[in-house]
């Protein structure tokens, strides 16, 4: 009996690892694709993170001036919205909240030139059932190619 308790409690150990593991490609699936694929290169700066929900992951990125930029953000379906900010690293003022356009997905940007830029990332479901769990989250990065 004891056998049967450390195997079933070994198997939900290994099946919650198992996803956190699966996060680290999620930026790549679904709904953070764009659909102008022909257009975009992915960029290495693109993340995913295992998030809590109602918590907050903070990236720093440099975003290169002079080309258009698409930023992309995803969680698994039953966890919409994704709320992200945009903020600028030198002063910390915010240039971006997806909250004020419907919580759109993505972002279509074309800078002057390069930036330090703080992206803040929160899943703020509005089921409470689902406060507390740890879902994927991704962020895609695209640049338009050359």
């Amino acid at each position: 009996m004891k056998i049967t308790g450390l195997i079933i409690t070994l198997i939900i150990i290994f099946s919650g690892s198992l996803k956190a593991q699966n996060c680290s490609e999620f930026h790549k699936t679904g709904d953070c694709q764009t659909q102008y694929k022909d257009r975009y290169k992915l960029s290495s700066l693109s993340k995913s993170y295992y998030l809590e929900v109602g918590k907050t992951v903070t990236y720093e990125v440099i975003l290169y001036g002079e080309y258009e930029i698409i930023i992309q953000c995803c969680t698994e379906e039953d966890y919409n919205p994704v709320r992200f900010k945009i903020r600028s690293s030198e002063n910390g003022n915010i240039i971006y909240d997806n909250k004020y356009n419907n919580y759109i997905n993505n972002l279509n940007l074309l800078l002057d030139h390069t930036e330090l830029m703080s992206i803040e990332i929160s899943v703020e479901t509005k089921k409470k059932k689902l406060k507390g769990d740890k879902v994927c989250i991704g962020m895609a990065i695209y640049f338009e190619k050359e």
